[in-house]
């Protein structure tokens, strides 16, 4: 029954809601433009602070993959069980 109400908001919604992709794009060209307008930057050096902050972040987020498959590990060991 629920699958039948849901079917036409399903087919609405893979019909005009666009990829998340394109919501990516625009929101960095939004902030790469505010950057250069706003705070006065190069293009050149907005690019280099979105490339070391990218990487920056990826430090992070390897960080909290390792919190969680330790305590996702830990979690499932026999003694804790």
């Amino acid at each position: 029954m629920l699958k039948a109400l849901s079917r036409p908001a399903v087919k609405l919604v893979e019909r005009y809601l666009p990829d998340p992709y394109i919501f990516v794009l625009l929101l960095t060209v939004i902030a790469a433009a505010a950057a250069i307008a706003v705070e006065r930057q190069t293009p050149l050096a907005v690019m280099r602070m979105w490339g070391d902050g990218f990487w920056n972040l990826l430090t992070f987020s390897m960080q909290m993959l390792l919190v969680l498959v330790t305590g996702y590990m830990l979690a499932s060991s026999p003694p804790v069980k």
